[in-house]
């Protein structure tokens, strides 16, 4: 973890840090996060650490046992399957409404994630292909102009890009789901609002069935 600047809040930083490194498992599930180690790691105190760590408590990243001690996270095929059926409802009516609003920057900034992706496919960086893939579901929902849909879309990718990192199974599956994206991307483009949310469906039902957590 790099040490924090005195600009911004503390305890927001602090929280992000922590956040990525839980969601990229360089934290790993059942960890316990020490409050004075992770302050001394950033250079700060230990009070907006533990501020940091009750919001990604509320947000299930991590848990505050009755010790007072806090640890990460085990996230489930079960959970995985709840959280994906979530997404069958609610990605398909992101690119629908998505059809409705989006503009050609936005569009353009989608395609980029998508270029960025096939490189990281070519670099073998699926760490960081799956960093993009979120941002293209998450971005996606932004561009609703909807502002809870894009706080529960994100949510939700938030507790999966957990889980896709740590079945390491991706590398399989990548080429497959860029080639989705960018269907949905030619559907957004043509503003086929019924055709956006169709593929949008199937690339969700897909994500489940590749990773072996379909209902």
């Amino acid at each position: 973890m790099r040490k924090l600047k005195s600009a911004g809040s503390l305890a927001d930083q602090a929280y992000d840090v922590i956040k990525n490194a839980i969601i990229n498992n360089e934290i790993k599930p059942l960890e316990y996060l020490i409050e004075e180690q992770i302050a001394e790691k950033l250079g700060i105190s230990r009070t907006p650490i533990r501020s940091a760590l009750t919001r990604l408590a509320y947000e299930g990243l991590v848990e505050i046992e009755a010790s007072k001690h806090t640890r990460v996270r085990m996230i489930s095929a079960e959970e995985a399957q709840e959280y994906q059926v979530l997404r069958e409802s609610l990605e398909p009516l992101a690119a629908q409404l998505a059809c409705q609003s989006i503009d050609e920057e936005q569009m353009d900034f989608l395609k980029d994630i998508c270029k960025q992706q096939q490189e990281s496919i070519e670099e073998k960086d699926y760490c960081q292909f799956i960093n993009l893939d979120t941002q293209f579901h998450c971005y996606l929902a932004e561009f609703t102009n909807n502002h809870k849909l894009k706080e529960f879309i994100a949510s939700l990718r938030t507790q999966l890009q957990r889980y896709l990192i740590l079945t390491n199974t991706i590398q399989s599956s990548a080429p497959e789901a860029l080639i989705e994206h960018r269907k949905i991307l030619e559907a957004l483009e043509n503003k086929d609002q019924k055709k956006a949310a169709e593929l949008m469906a199937y690339h969700v039902k897909n994500v489940s069935k590749r990773f072996g957590i379909d209902s």
